[in-house]
């Protein structure tokens, strides 16, 4: 094996890192003048990473905040493992970014060296630069290709995941080329590599499970003499493993399979919206990421056709083809993925950019593949990488600009809530946010994150908040006086019935010319949690009861409500029978359809049913419990509206584990609790 003389790779490392280092002054000179000298953070989720890296440091993995518990929220599980390190070396409250600006341009020098390889010729992956030919251009053009797209910049540069996803992609594709070459002795550990990266790939962005299938295929398909079966194992194992592994520590840490990113941003999570409804979701997201991140961002109409083009081109050479084409079926196929992200439009489209980054590296790979069959190839080639990749760049004003503008408004508004929060006096004790990370991570103050994304002790809070905002509260009504957050730091349009009920306004933060923020203005308030009820009150004489809207109660008693468009959450603070105000949270039942709930472990006997509703209009409902024949029809008069009303329907036989059906007959049935009394 011959090596490329020293004085060739100086110079290849030389002309790599000037435009990596080029492209992160351009992002973050103009960001930093923006922010006043604030590290630029066009995302506040940077910091909700932050949060992690420095929980990690701390000895707390896989939490968010040091005492809050496990959290899924993290959609890289490795992004925050990197950072950790620079936390402990002093990279600490907003120069953390420091530190992850300097990651992200070595995952990108790391990635073009990767490509560096890829476009090589001689079977121990010697680069093409090393020996010359019509084809050796490509490898010096590789990071030009990293590079060119001025919307995937913006993510590259944000402090976000994405560089380590690139890395990690060309460290994958490596491993999987050198499976495929590797001599059937050292083929099987090769293979066991692939599939080991193609694991990393998907822990630090769970979409790449679209690309490290079809590679787990792709050596599989190169395994010679070894056999497929065997070779698909060693290849896809690890990444079946690790899905396994979160999938059941999430269950048994949060009592959900899924992440809570993924129960609190898929358009499929959503109980209310008909099957229908859902899919008119997921095809606006996809037209919107066609048109914006596959059209737009690749130059427009005229130009966006190039690098897809290229891309293909490598898919039917038969050297490239065990890359490219999984890296073209990754590419669309976590798009197709991402396009069940309800948020996926949003934040400038930077779930789009692993899939820009499989894209390009395939374009990459399409144009050595052309540039290999002669001059002639090699010139066409050449045009067309050179058309490809110089039309995105008229945006790289706007992405800049933008890039500048985002980090304005985190630093202006996130960062300044934390400021203010930090110097208040007394120091708030625990505020409630809505998935905002710089708050907590800068401040310092515990938090608990409405959304859920940060997880608390294994509280649904992502499922709840898709519910809606009430079913957030009883929540927070099941903890302690002391446990409860004595500050919000919320957007009101975001959190009505919470923050105007139950907080009372002492601070906010208005910032101009917003661009990234969900609203330009965050206020702070004082909580007041006086109509919750005390944790763990019981009412005299109940055996049994179903809070309805509190998900925890509801998965005890397998509480089910009418979906699609039905049961609605709703809250309100009404009078109790002793004149004090009181919360409670409640679901709408349509008229015709019904709920259930279980009974649990209670004596056989005769009971009464007691269900709590607001004020309104004459209803009509009809109840049924366990096997009993018929179903026992209870008119229910006019009753006020400032005021808690009961229903109470007499039961014959009540036996646990009976279902106890209640059915709006006449009218919307808005119910909120069921109690099981007994004399």
């Amino acid at each position: 094996m011959t090596r490329p003389p020293p004085i060739r790779l100086l110079l290849w490392r030389a002309s790599a890192a000037l435009p990596v280092l080029c492209a992160a002054a351009a992002f973050y000179g103009p960001a930093l003048e923006k922010t006043g000298g604030v590290w630029p953070a066009p995302l506040d989720d940077v910091y909700i990473y932050f949060g992690f890296a420095r929980a990690a440091a701390l000895g707390h993995p896989l939490s968010w905040i040091p005492g809050n518990g496990y959290s899924s929220g993290a959609t890289s599980v490795a992004y925050p493992l990197v950072l950790a390190p620079g936390y402990l070396l002093g990279f600490r409250g907003v120069w953390l970014g420091l530190f992850a600006a300097l990651l992200a341009c070595a995952a990108l020098l790391d990635l073009c060296r990767s490509l560096r390889r890829l476009l090589g010729r001689a079977p121990h992956l010697e680069p093409a630069a090393a020996g010359g030919g019509s084809s050796g251009w490509v490898a010096w053009a590789a990071p030009l290709f990293v590079v060119a797209v001025p919307l995937l910049d913006w993510s590259w540069f944000s402090g976000m995941e994405v560089a380590l996803f690139g890395a990690v992609l060309g460290r994958a594709l490596v491993a999987a080329r050198r499976a495929e070459l590797a001599p059937p002795a050292r083929r099987p550990a090769e293979q066991l590599r692939a599939g080991l990266f193609c694991a990393l790939l998907v822990a630090t962005r769970p979409e790449a499970i679209a690309l490290a299938a079809p590679l787990a295929v792709a050596v599989a398909h190169a395994a010679g003499s070894l056999g497929a079966a065997a070779s698909l194992a060693r290849a896809s194992l690890p990444t079946a493993l690790l899905l396994a592994a979160q999938a059941v520590t999430n269950r048994a840490l949060t009592g959900e399979w899924s992440a809570a990113g993924a129960v609190r941003k898929l358009v499929l999570s959503n109980p209310y919206p008909t099957p229908l409804e859902k899919a008119v979701e997921v095809i606006r997201n996809l037209a919107a990421l066609r048109v914006q991140a596959l059209e737009s961002a690749l130059g427009g109409p005229t130009f966006s056709w190039i690098l897809p083009l290229l891309g293909a081109l490598a898919a039917l050479d038969r050297r490239s083809r065990r890359l490219a084409a999984p890296l073209l079926v990754g590419a669309y196929g976590s798009l197709l993925l991402v396009a069940l992200n309800a948020t996926a439009r949003y934040q400038n489209l930077r779930y789009a950019a692993p899939a820009l980054v499989m894209l390009l590296v395939a374009a990459a790979l399409g144009a050595e593949a052309l540039a290999r069959r002669g001059r002639l190839a090699a010139l066409v080639a050449g045009a067309l990488a050179l058309a490809g990749l110089a039309a995105p760049s008229r945006w790289f004003g706007r992405q800049i600009d933008h890039f500048a503008r985002a980090s304005a408004n985190i630093a202006g508004q996130h960062v300044e809530v934390a400021r203010r929060l930090a110097a208040r006096a007394p120091r708030p004790r625990r505020v409630l946010l809505g998935d905002a990370g710089a708050i907590p991570y800068l401040s310092g103050i515990p938090a608990i994150d409405g959304l859920g994304l940060g997880g608390y002790r294994g509280m649904p809070f992502a499922r709840a908040s898709v519910h809606g905002v009430p079913a957030v509260v009883e929540l927070i009504e099941r903890l302690g006086a002391d446990e409860r957050p004595d500050a919000f730091a919320l957007y009101p349009s975001w959190w009505g019935g919470l923050a105007d009920v139950f907080g009372r306004r002492v601070d906010a933060v208005k910032i101009e010319d917003n661009v990234m923020c969900a609203a330009d203005e965050k206020v702070i308030y004082e909580a007041d949690w006086s109509a919750l009820a005390p944790p763990g009150e019981r009412r005299d004489g109940a055996v049994d009861e179903v809070d309805i809207a509190d998900l925890i109660d509801e998965r005890a008693h397998r509480y089910a409500f009418p979906t699609p468009r039905g049961g609605w959450v709703v809250g309100a603070v009404l009078q109790d029978d002793r004149g004090a105000p009181r919360f409670d949270a409640g679901r709408l039942i349509p008229e015709g359809r019904e709920q259930s709930f279980t009974i649990g472990q209670v004596a056989r006997g005769p009971a009464v049913l007691a269900l709590r509703t607001d004020g309104g209009g004459p209803i009509a409902i009809g109840v049924t419990v366990g096997r009993a024949a018929g179903e026992e029809r209870v008119e229910v008069p006019e009753r006020p509206a400032d005021r808690w009303s009961e229903i109470r329907v007499p039961l014959r036989d009540v036996a646990p584990g009976d279902v106890v059906r209640v059915r709006a007959l006449q009218g919307t049935f808005r119910s909120f609790h069921a109690w099981l009394l007994r004399p």
